[in-house]
């Protein structure tokens, strides 16, 4: 039995430039995520492996550079002297 397919050229062209859409975005999803890891900094710490020292008190390291930082530290410390002189 054969099946006539109205206008199969057409949906033929239509099936491979889906195919190849779809291997396009295949392949360059790989390669756009890898330059998202190194411009976006939240979805480039969930790459990198930590890696524990074992020491458990261990703190983070933050440059102390900021005028905010160092104001807040001051008034921790003030407040914390005011309680304790009571």
């Amino acid at each position: 039995m054969i099946v006539i397919i109205d206008n199969w050229k057409k949906k033929l062209f239509q099936v491979g430039v889906a195919l190849v859409l779809i291997a396009v975005f295949i392949y360059t999803l790989p390669i756009i995520t890898g330059l998202w890891h190194k411009q976006v900094p939240v979805g480039g710490r969930w790459f990198q492996e930590e890696h524990p020292s074992g020491n458990p008190m261990r703190v983070e390291q933050r440059s102390r550079g900021s005028n905010f930082d160092r104001m807040l530290d001051q008034f921790v410390i003030k407040v914390q002297d005011f309680y304790y002189e009571e």
